[in-house]
């Protein structure tokens, strides 16, 4: 019954849904065929046929961290998510994957906005219980303050005689 009523359709509006998709998956890349078939109002299915008829990419993910394309059928290609160069792998340098997993961070102390690679802030955060510093000197001002001699005067050492053995 479907098939009868598309093949009364006029050519025009065939074409017409034809471009309608091939131009949501142009514009966005990210959008999912079911999503591209409730607007134009085909199935999901034909949306893939149409996609893949013209060479564009049928995969879709949310995070954008990779989009396979397939050129050629024993390759698959990816879009790099940092510069967005077509390339054989993930990232299309090792500089790229570097600047994937670089994070930008504020410090607690100074408030000075620095970058750590995801591991290093990662065991960092644990590390001082939820405060990033950006160098060693705001982590020692953050503990003087904190932890400080000020702090607790009683526990001071200051007029304790010391005894040297050699003297006497």
């Amino acid at each position: 019954m479907v098939k009868e009523l598309a093949d009364t359709l006029p050519p025009l509006m065939k074409a017409d849904k034809r471009k309608q998709v091939k131009e949501l998956r142009s514009n966005d890349l990210y959008i999912k065929m079911s999503k591209i078939a409730g607007i134009v109002g085909i199935s999901r299915q034909r949306v893939y046929q149409i996609l893949k008829e013209e060479g564009l990419p049928t995969i879709s993910k949310r995070d954008g961290v990779t989009i396979p394309l397939l050129i050629n059928k024993r390759r698959l290609n990816y879009i790099c998510p940092v510069c967005g160069k077509l390339s054989s792998r993930k990232y299309c340098s090792n500089e790229c994957k570097n600047k994937w997993n670089e994070i930008p961070v504020i410090c607690s102390k100074c408030g000075k906005l620095f970058i750590r690679n995801k591991r290093q802030l990662l065991s960092s955060y644990r590390k001082h219980n939820g405060l990033l510093f950006c160098g060693r000197k705001c982590n020692s001002k953050w503990l003087v303050e904190h932890y400080g001699f000020n702090l607790y005067p009683n526990h001071r050492a200051i007029n304790i005689p010391i005894k040297n053995k050699k003297l006497g």
